[in-house]
């Protein structure tokens, strides 16, 4: 500790001219330098931060995870539930909270389905996030404590005594592209507290299906959740058929998927119009969904096909891809009461 202080101390000086700053000022340097360093070299530390509220609107609101400050956006429906469900939305590799949630289908859902919406922000120089074993470490801190510590601090006390009751057994992942990834991860290593995820334009993100839903102390393997992913047949970040290195093409993840859910059987062929997602100008015979229905647990592990590039959520189907999504975890809460 004191070695710190000095240094601190000798960091202040680099600030003076000729020596001649004034003690108060290189006092109220050392502690600038102790305040913003000393935590991450002593010691990590936890802060559940602001929980600025507005229904109707997103806010912004930032935590302290492993003594880094991270930034996600809060959007509380304007009929907010007692048992409201929660979905974290993550935006893709490169892009920021605000994208996300300007071009996902999340909160108009939400508000009508009175769920609370998280739009994280993903940390490092390029905005990304640590989603596995394809993509993309960039250095921003750990991705996975940040996602864990939003739902324990969007369900302790301080949250319920503003108003936030969170239905622990309906909070799920989502996101686009890394986000994507991240969201497949979160259920892969944490379906106990995420009940399922909504991959889109992005595939399996581990190399090995095994490594999804690990074991319990109690010898117990987590449980199987719905797995909902979408790909774009023309998409040249994650393509649909072959792999740049940072995914998994479109049939080798929806196996490992399957594999990693324990789901039996072939997947059932659907044509992507009588999906509950789909919207009345929805033209048949275009494209198709895959899905394993025999899963453990009565999860479901699906893969939609769109005609389409990278950004699906709109795209020429007019397909929902958060109401298809939306169906499948309704459906699978029922099963688990």
């Amino acid at each position: 500790m004191i070695a710190v202080l000095v240094s601190a101390l000798q960091q202040c000086r680099l600030f003076c001219f000729s020596g001649r700053c004034s003690v108060a000022r290189s006092i109220v340097q050392a502690l600038v330098f102790i305040v913003v360093f000393l935590p991450q070299v002593c010691f990590s530390f936890d802060w559940c931060g602001t929980s600025r509220i507005t229904p109707g609107e997103v806010k912004t609101n930032y935590m302290i995870v492993n003594s880094r400050v991270r930034a996600y956006g809060l959007y509380v429906p304007h009929n907010l539930r007692p048992d409201s469900p929660l979905i974290i939305d993550f935006h893709g590799f490169g892009a920021n909270r605000v994208a996300q949630e300007q071009s996902s289908c999340w909160g108009e859902l939400a508000e009508r389905e009175g769920a609370i919406v998280v739009y994280p922000q993903g940390g490092g120089v390029v905005p990304s996030w640590d989603a596995g074993d394809y993509c993309c470490d960039t250095g921003g801190g750990n991705d996975i404590d940040f996602s864990l510590q939003l739902v324990g601090c969007l369900t302790n006390t301080n949250s319920r005594n503003k108003g936030l009751f969170v239905d622990q057994d309906r909070v799920y992942a989502a996101g686009l592209s890394n986000g994507g990834a991240m969201a497949g991860l979160l259920a892969c290593e944490h379906s106990e507290v995420f009940s399922g995820a909504v991959v889109t334009s992005q595939s399996f993100p581990l190399q090995h299906p095994e490594q999804c839903r690990s074991v319990h102390a109690n010898g117990t393997r987590k449980p199987a959740v719905p797995i909902i992913e979408t790909r774009g047949t023309v998409d040249v970040i994650v393509p649909y058929g072959f792999s740049w290195g940072w995914s998994v093409p479109a049939g080798e993840s929806l196996q490992r998927w399957g594999y990693s859910m324990g789901c039996s059987g072939e997947p059932i062929v659907e044509d992507v119009c009588d999906r509950p997602g789909s919207g009345p100008d929805c033209e048949y015979g275009k494209t198709q969904c895959k899905t394993y229905y025999d899963c453990d647990g009565g999860a479901v592990a699906s893969q939609c096909t769109l005609i389409d590039g990278h950004l699906l959520y709109k795209n020429p189907h007019d397909f929902n891809i958060c109401e298809d999504a939306w169906v499948e975890f309704e459906r699978h809460g029922l099963i688990r009461q």
